[in-house]
């Protein structure tokens, strides 16, 4: 956070015969030598938010390879959502599909926070679009099924862990349009 220290002289209106000699006007915001932080909802809120896309993202690049086993996703996930994360990625290891496109497009947004004074949980509602986020049968790129994806809405609970780090502990994915 930056702080921004204007400094303004008037000189225009004081009079030209004035013999007292005054200190120029100055309106100068103090910068604070102990900052205040910021509120923790919205810490809490930030770092919910970026462990769940940073779930999708480590997602996505796993599923390139169908990497079940990728320790990027235990950076994002634990609990329920990591366990459902690797079973889905070893199933689709075992049928030789990938998935490509990036992850779906997210938007998520805070639903809730609790405790309200310093939150240890964190609620996100998204509506997520995994219209270009597809399954492929590995050896022959052919696409798993003709379903083009969509938006679907998804809800994830997000916790911070006795390390400090938030992780999705659990998710889930309503059908394709139900947002």
């Amino acid at each position: 956070m930056a702080l921004l220290t204007t400094s303004c002289t008037d000189t225009a209106s004081a009079p030209e015969n004035d013999t007292a000699t005054e200190p120029p006007v100055t309106d100068t915001i103090p910068e604070d030598d102990n900052p205040t932080a910021a509120e923790p909802r919205e810490v809490a809120a930030a770092e919910a938010v970026e462990a769940y896309e940073g779930m999708w993202s480590a997602m996505a690049e796993a599923g390139e390879t169908s990497d079940w086993r990728s320790p990027v996703l235990a950076e994002f996930a634990t609990g329920e959502a990591l366990s459902a994360i690797s079973r889905g990625m070893y199933a689709d290891h075992r049928n030789g599909v990938v998935t490509r496109g990036g992850g779906p497009e997210l938007a998520p947004e805070v639903d809730s926070a609790e405790p309200p004074e310093d939150p240890t949980t964190v609620v996100i509602a998204d509506c997520g679009d995994s219209s270009g986020w597809l399954k492929y049968f590995e050896e022959s790129g052919e696409p798993v099924d003709d379903e083009p994806g969509g938006r679907q809405a998804i809800t994830a609970e997000v916790r911070v862990q006795e390390d400090g780090a938030w992780r999705v502990v659990r998710f889930a994915v309503q059908g394709v349009g139900s947002c």
